[in-house]
């Protein structure tokens, strides 16, 4: 039955999230479903395999190999058994590939290898930054001729959209790219949660935090605010607050928000006061070292990393293809 290989053009665009939200449509279309990822960097421990199984109970997965640094035969041989097995027991087979980019920001050959070795269909996950032209993605299209299916830009800045739309989709359609739509930019798929922030600021917690789970996409800078609480906490939901532990004016504030978490910076300890309505808002409270700019700029890159892939964003992902995406295009890619 259908084979679609997946990859993207390099490490976190989404490839992972767009295969399940893929999973999930073709789920309701009906139809058995099965996943595999031929190559992993960390075959026993892998997230992305992590995250599909349990979003997907009982979706035939096999295991993966260690990444090779190129496709030698044998690996060809084993690669083609597993989807050979999926394919004739399944209905459609979903193929993540690796990332095109490799370590060294160089196109790698074992994409373009893998999908030739299984005569498979292709959809490509290229993420939009600043430059990008019809000449340099024909370029990276060029390496799979007639096998690209498809291909879908993600992380379209909102105010490149409509240029996106109007002006390089028209050109690669002239060049006969097939391209299937624009995602643009979404704070949902950018969101981490508490945990993480924690680990990555390397924090200690003021008391026990209770949920440590909820999702932060957006980071506030608790100062001299000119606005009242709820004007300036109240404008977003799904925040983090950054403020000097010795501010409890701007704790309090806070509280007045969708605020998932207060990072206390400077090292102190904040009064008790704000400690019980910390505990009755249900907010968990990070105390860190370094002080309020350091922390900050330290978060930024908190949300430059790709962050493993979830159950959730792959549903929020699932949202934006519906929303974005003409479905007759999309089913027509998947086969």
């Amino acid at each position: 039955m259908a084979i679609l290989f997946v990859l993207s053009d390099r490490k976190g665009v989404g490839k992972t999230c767009l295969v399940m939200a893929l999973l999930s449509l073709l789920r309701q279309k009906g139809g058995s479903l099965a996943y595999y990822k031929p190559f992993s960097p960390a075959p026993e421990a892998d997230p992305d395999l992590a995250a599909v199984s349990a979003a997907f109970p009982g979706l035939e997965i096999p295991p993966p190999l260690a990444l090779p640094a190129g496709l030698t035969p044998e690996l060809a041989r084993q690669i083609n058994e597993r989807v050979s097995a999926l394919q004739a027991a399944c209905d459609h087979v979903l193929v993540e590939g690796p990332d095109l980019e490799d370590h060294t920001s160089l196109i790698s050959a074992l994409d373009t290898d893998v999908v030739a070795a299984l005569g498979a269909r292709e959809l490509l996950l290229h993420s939009y930054r600043p430059g990008l032209d019809e000449e340099s993605l024909s370029q990276v299209c060029g390496l799979f001729g007639n096998r690209l299916a498809g291909v879908l830009l993600n992380l379209v800045t909102v105010h490149r959209l409509g240029q996106v739309h109007m002006q390089l989709m028209p050109a690669l359609a002239a060049r006969n790219i097939p391209v299937i739509g624009a995602i643009p930019e979404d704070r949902g798929m950018l969101a981490v949660t508490v945990e993480q922030i924690a680990e990555h600021l390397g924090g200690r917690w003021v008391q026990e935090p209770g949920d440590t789970g909820g999702w932060v996409d957006r980071f506030l800078i608790g100062g001299n605010i000119m606005d009242s609480g709820p004007s300036y906490f109240g404008r977003h939901s799904n925040q983090a607050v950054i403020t000097r532990a010795e501010r409890p004016d701007i704790q309090m504030a806070s509280f007045t928000g969708d605020t998932k978490c207060l990072i206390l910076t400077g090292g102190a300890t904040p009064i008790e006061y704000i400690r019980v309505e910390a505990r009755k808002h249900r907010v968990p409270m990070l105390l860190v070292d370094s002080d309020t700019l350091t922390t900050a700029e330290a978060l930024s890159g908190l949300i430059e990393q790709s962050a493993p892939p979830t159950a959730r964003k792959a549903q929020r992902f699932s949202e934006l293809l519906v929303q974005h995406l003409d479905q007759d295009a999309l089913f027509a890619v998947l086969g």
